[in-house]
């Protein structure tokens, strides 16, 4: 089966709405997701929630932790200065040490899980203030110029690669007695 496969470069020139409008549904998507996992992630013990599965990488906590950290600190100030500035230029940011450092491990799943969701809201406000012609602003981003609709596309393509780590975090915790390997 073949799926329909949305090219971003030209939905931007022919169906800039419709666009838009999927992209901020996408991106409340991840609140969606937060509250439907909220009870099982809550339950879990300690040391899946705290723990890393290899040195390098960052813990349950610390990948939502990371997504509340990226949207209040760097995505929502980028939109405002996309929207304010022509052609400002970035450097992709990665929070994995700011994240570490910030001890999202000490708190409480609920606290993390709230901040990511507020964190999440106040971007999806934000961008969905703005208006239609805003979306079409450039900045260059690590040399490549990128409209505000290439860069709200990479945070829905951030959020599912978080999204599936953490899914296969929890299917590798074997929560039940039915879980079966993930095809790979």
């Amino acid at each position: 089966m073949e799926e329909d496969t949305t090219d971003i470069d030209a939905a931007q020139i022919e169906e800039p709405e419709s666009l838009r409008k999927a992209l901020l549904d996408q991106l409340r998507y991840l609140v969606e997701e937060i509250e439907a996992l909220r009870t099982v992630v809550d339950g879990l013990p300690d040391q899946i929630k705290n723990g890393r599965p290899t040195p390098d990488a960052l813990s349950m906590k610390e990948l939502y932790g990371s997504i509340a950290t990226l949207d209040s600190e760097v995505r929502r100030p980028r939109v405002t200065t996309i929207a304010e500035n022509d052609t400002p230029a970035f450097e992709s940011v990665d929070p994995s040490a700011k994240v570490r450092e910030a001890g999202w491990n000490e708190h409480s799943m609920d606290d993390i899980l709230d901040r990511v969701t507020a964190a999440r809201q106040e971007l999806i406000d934000h961008l969905d203030a703005l208006p239609s012609d805003a979306w079409h602003r450039a900045a260059t981003l690590d040399g490549d110029e990128v409209t505000l609709f290439d860069l709200v596309h990479r945070i829905t393509q951030t959020d599912a690669e978080r999204l599936r780590d953490l899914g296969y975090r929890l299917h590798g915790a074997h929560l039940s007695d039915g879980d079966e390997p993930l095809p790979t």
